[in-house]
């Protein structure tokens, strides 16, 4: 029983936990320095970045939560407080949210164990664009709680009409009893004004858990999220008294939250720079900052940029000009914020920004120390007019042509490499006859769909995997064509090389297959005594009040990917499932650890 909201023991390492006011917490982020801090014992702040999941998640989600390690039973009255923010993320000191799938920021988590399949929460506070929203789920007793199966009632108890205010903590209020045989009933109140009161069927009959943080389906914009003084309370404890007035003021005038940059961009973003050429470098902030001094940003070059303006906004400028001295480098990138003695980033409260978010990569951009043209031609002999300056034809080299991947989310290595004997050539890959179903993804996490992409060399060289979404019971072949082509930087002259084909195949999925049909958040998932269909969308969460267990079958971890990529080629099973579940002795929790669901 959580009743003082104070954290101790914290840790942002996933997999671990830390206590909040003597209830524990599990850990489920993407283990980066800005996931999941502590500004002060009665705080957490989580933030995501496009890319961002727990380790049991796919690409199609970002995450950074908290779960209780303990159920609460079905059918127990509980009291939850807590004080909830959003920090400014968009121009203006605005709220930017354009996940088009869901956005939670607090949810009560089913115990999908105890069900046997993966399910959304029966209760959850979300965020539909800017707008604050309360839904509720169930089933009727005895009822299959899966997405797929259809049997879940969704209901929207409140939309907020009013955008949500940054910079401000919100007191939220929720008193609940997850019961769907009778005595359900869901009371939230939002800043002492209650906005929902629903007494009805609530949950899917089986034990719940508390989460808090940020769970989205993926999208391009940084959000950060506070919660402070969470409290929680169960059984009689929960009902013998109706807080209304919260310990903290609701709307505090200055809240202590430094500023984040939220985006980094260059100018020219991509191509090759060549001694004399000016790099433009632009920070923007989560608020308005104020600059004393000169900052400087180090960058990989052996250079760095220096401040230009943007005092008093949200943008701050920094240049660099290309010099002979400049270390010649592929991807131009950001590795630091300098600030000398006497030189400062701060808020208008003079608390100093957070400038972490400043260290970027920017790929696609080249730093040569060769000047374009040099400062001093000598005098031409014959002939008088210099003949055009050739490009290079780059080298494609493809390590099968004939390729299979499995559907629903089975993925394959394309196993290109780009090279070329010119350094200064621009050198593409362009990817032609990609069908609607199939997607591929670069080394650093970008996905590209469409029958007709262009990647750079670095996206090349990072690493190309294609994976299949298809549902469908045929076998469809694609064939990919492949063409490298190199530019040189001055003339603009282009040559590609000979295309390439590679025949991607996705077999035919086995006739007992089982498949899911995308409800709510797009999410599903299917268990089986024998077997487990991993989905092809964002998994669940499982809860984390059986993660013990779940830790120690991490040695059959490995078997059991062995056996589902076997099974995908066998042509009797689908290229999703595990076909050996039966080898472990605690085949449930141990799928469950492998393939933890969507909440």
């Amino acid at each position: 029983m959580d009743t003082t909201g104070t954290i101790t023991s914290f840790s942002s390492t996933p997999m671990t936990r830390f206590s909040i006011g003597g209830d524990v917490y599990g850990v489920q982020d993407a283990s980066t320095s800005y996931s999941l801090t502590n500004p002060d014992p009665q705080t957490l702040r989580f933030e995501v970045k496009q890319g961002d999941h727990a380790w049991y998640d796919s690409s199609s989600v970002d995450r950074s939560e908290v779960s209780a390690a303990v159920n609460i039973p079905g059918g127990t009255p509980l009291n939850l407080n807590y004080q909830f923010m959003v920090e400014a993320n968009g121009p203006n000191g605005s709220f930017v949210n354009t996940a088009d799938g869901w956005f939670i920021v607090g949810q009560m988590h089913n115990d999908d164990n105890a069900s046997g399949v993966g399910t959304s929460p029966p209760f959850a506070i979300q965020l539909v664009g800017d707008h604050l929203q309360v839904v509720a789920r169930y089933v009727q007793p005895g009822q299959d709680p899966s997405n797929g199966a259809g049997n879940v009632q969704m209901l929207t108890l409140w939309t907020d009409p009013n955008p949500i205010q940054t910079g401000v903590y919100n007191n939220i209020q929720i008193q609940a009893d997850v019961s769907n045989t009778g005595g359900g009933y869901l009371k939230v109140s939002i800043n002492g004004t209650q906005v929902v009161n629903y007494s009805g069927p609530l949950g899917y009959g089986q034990g719940t858990n508390w989460e808090y943080g940020v769970y989205r389906s993926t999208a391009p914009e940084t959000v950060a999220v506070d919660y402070r003084n969470m409290t929680l309370l169960t059984g009689t404890a929960a009902t013998s008294t109706q807080p209304t007035t919260p310990t903290q003021p609701t709307t505090p005038t200055t809240p202590n939250v430094a500023p984040t940059v939220t985006q980094v961009a260059a100018s020219p973003g991509t191509g090759t720079e060549h001694v004399g050429d000016v790099v433009t470098l632009t920070l923007t902030l989560s608020e308005a900052v104020t600059v004393t001094g000169k900052p400087t940003l180090s960058l990989n070059d052996g250079d760095s940029a220096t401040y230009v303006g943007g005092s008093g906004t949200n943008t701050l400028t920094f240049q660099t000009t290309v010099a002979s001295t400049n270390t010649n480098t592929s991807a131009l990138a950001i590795t630091g914020v300098n600030l000398a003695s006497g030189v400062s980033i701060t808020d208008s409260g003079g608390l100093a920004a957070n400038l972490s978010g400043a260290v970027k990569t920017f790929s696609g951009l080249q730093i040569s120390n060769t000047p374009i043209m040099p400062t001093q031609p000598t005098t031409p002999t014959t002939p008088t007019t210099p003949s055009t300056p050739t490009v290079t034809t780059p080298v494609l080299s493809v390590a099968d042509n004939s390729l299979w991947v499995a559907g629903r989310g089975g993925h394959v290595d394309l196993g290109t490499t780009l090279s070329t004997t010119d350094p200064n050539d621009k050198v593409s890959l362009n990817i032609k006859g990609l069908p609607k179903y199939e997607t591929i993804t670069t080394g650093d996490g970008t996905t590209f769909r469409g029958g007709d992409i262009t990647l750079s060399s670095a996206q090349v060289a990072s690493g190309l995997t294609l994976t299949s979404y298809y549902r469908g019971n045929a076998h469809p072949v694609a064939t990919l064509t492949l063409t490298a082509s190199a530019t040189d930087p001055v003339t603009g002259a282009v040559t590609s090389a000979t295309p390439q084909t590679i025949t991607v195949t996705d077999p035919r999925p086995s006739a007992t297959s089982g498949s899911t049909t995308n409800q709510d958040h797009g999410l599903h998932h299917h268990l089986g005594s024998g077997s487990s269909t991993l989905a092809a969308t964002a998994p669940q969460t499982t809860s984390l009040a059986n993660y013990d267990t779940a830790k120690g079958s991490q040695a059959s971890h490995s078997f059991a990917l062995l056996n589902q990529y076997l099974a995908g080629s066998s042509g009797r099973v689908d290229g999703g499932q595990i076909a050996a579940a039966n080898s472990n002795g605690a085949a449930w929790v141990q799928n469950a650890f492998l393939t933890k669901p969507h909440h």
